[in-house]
């Protein structure tokens, strides 16, 4: 399965738009991390997948929360085997270490993380409190990062791989 990861959009949709535009017919899910669901909204009509999934940021919580009163704080998915947990991560104040986040992710069994709110492309291994190492990825803002970025992660057979696309 292939998927598409966005995050942070914060109303300026021309980078998701395009990157929507370059996997046109070759992705299976997109998602959008928060901080630009009306983004994701706007833009559905370059999305040809099969399905989409949503969680709210912390700008749809405390702005625009009425307008995505159906929208999840967070999510799992389990594409071919992976349990992938998808947030925002403000809530775990990711903006302040990875920590918090590891912990709830072991409790669940997520083998992969994803997360946005800090604007800065991650991929990487963080440890649980148990020691458990799970893999994290953020990427990055597709609105306002510089240069503006998104993921895509590949799953096959209980494995995965992630990569980060950015714009000039």
């Amino acid at each position: 399965m292939k998927i598409l990861v966005f995050s942070d959009s914060h109303g300026n949709p021309k980078y998701l738009a395009a990157a929507l535009r370059e996997h046109k017919g070759t992705v299976d899910l997109a998602i959008h991390l928060g901080d630009g669901l009306s983004d994701m909204e706007r833009a559905g009509d370059l999305l040809d997948c099969t399905a989409t999934a949503t969680v709210i940021g912390n700008g749809e919580q405390f702005f625009e929360r009425r307008l995505w009163a159906d929208v999840p704080d967070e999510t799992v998915i389990s594409p071919d085997g992976v349990r992938i947990l998808c947030c925002h991560g403000h809530k775990y104040r990711v903006k302040h270490g990875l920590s918090s986040l590891a912990e709830h992710a072991e409790q669940i069994g997520a083998d992969l993380v994803l997360f946005g709110h800090t604007h800065d492309p991650f991929d990487g291994w963080e440890k649980t409190p148990s020691g458990k190492l799970i893999r994290f990825f953020n990427p990055g803002s597709v609105g306002l990062g510089y240069p503006a970025s998104y993921g895509i992660v590949e799953t096959v057979g209980g494995k995965f791989i992630t990569s980060h696309r950015f714009f000039d």
